[in-house]
């Protein structure tokens, strides 16, 4: 590592892009390297529709045994690729950094062209933002918007419930210092997200949603039901998917589910009067000051919350 004066590289970079946490801005290193090498980006490509492990496969692909199996290491290692079955397929984390940034990059790559005569333009000073946003707009329709006078904040809305899950699982994975989930809802990549993060030192903090938990044990059915020595186990095993870890845990009935990252962005479930159980959008908002008003609610709802699940109908019946 070289060293400016007294300020190493690592320290500029992170002053540069306000990055608190070493261990984030050295996984962003590690993860632009790899997928810098070809015979790297190729394997992480080939695994979006999933890659089988065969002992011809690194023929089949134009690779030598040692660089098939070093690559393939390092891919797994930096949770971009997983094994499932005789298949290696993208992680949560690699899935994101596909679609977000290798697919994204291409498509800026495609467009240089334009990007040229952003810069020619920007040169001349004749012209400013908008009037440039709304040249490349009329040549590209919906493209280069963000060259619009820019926002006080950065707000997504999402109308798909699988795209709610990606975008929550992307403010998880870049998450440093808390996370924040009140949920009416469970989701198994999730849960191991926010489980990694915490072993991490990250603070968690989940309110789960008193009636879901309910929903749960009725859907457990008989191994619920069943009264011996393993009977709380089993009700805190599935009252709380995240037991035994340290991750605070509470109960609550919650109107609507939030997701708040590091008090600066929120993710919020916009609920259907018509059907509330119903999945309808979610609103997500990358704001400091937004994100402290929504933490207040959060607040209010651990402050009135149970630190014991609810229990199974047939236990209660049990011992009455």
């Amino acid at each position: 590592m070289k060293v400016t004066g007294k300020i190493t590289e690592y320290e500029q970079i992170r002053s540069m892009l306000s990055i608190d946490n070493e261990k984030t801005l050295q996984r962003m290193s590690d993860v632009l390297s790899i997928l810098s090498k070809l015979d790297a980006l190729e394997i992480f490509v080939m695994s979006k529709n999933g890659l089988k492990s065969e002992l011809d496969t690194p023929q089949k692909i134009g690779l030598t045994k040692k660089q098939y199996y070093t690559r393939l290491k390092q891919l797994y290692d930096l949770d971009l690729i997983a094994k499932k079955g005789n298949t290696y397929v993208h992680t949560s984390f690699g899935d994101l950094i596909y679609h977000e940034h290798i697919v994204g990059f291409l498509d800026t790559i495609s467009n240089l062209k334009e990007f040229e005569m952003i810069d020619v333009l920007k040169k001349s000073s004749k012209f400013n933002n908008n009037e440039i946003s709304d040249f490349l707009s009329r040549i590209s329709p919906g493209k280069h918007t963000e060259f619009a006078a820019p926002k006080a904040r950065k707000t997504i809305i999402i109308d798909a419930f699988d795209n709610m899950i990606s975008k929550a699982l992307e403010m998880i994975e870049f998450s440093q210092d808390e996370i924040f989930i009140a949920s009416r809802f469970t989701n198994d990549l999730i849960i191991n997200s926010v489980l990694k993060k915490a072993t991490s030192g990250v603070k968690v903090r989940i309110l789960a949603d008193t009636n879901t938990v309910k929903e749960f044990f009725n859907n457990s059915g008989k191994s619920i039901s069943k009264q011996d020595k393993n009977t709380d186990e089993r009700i805190n095993v599935v009252a709380n998917p995240f037991y035994p870890s340290n991750i605070e845990r509470r109960y609550v009935d919650i109107p609507f589910s939030l997701l708040i990252v590091d008090n600066n962005a929120v993710g919020m479930e916009i609920v259907d009067n018509y059907n509330p159980k119903k999945f309808m959008l979610s609103i997500y908002v990358e704001d400091h000051s937004f994100a402290e008003q929504i933490k207040t609610s959060f607040n209010k709802w651990w402050e009135n919350s149970s630190a014991v699940p609810p229990q199974p109908l047939s236990k209660i019946n049990n011992r009455a």
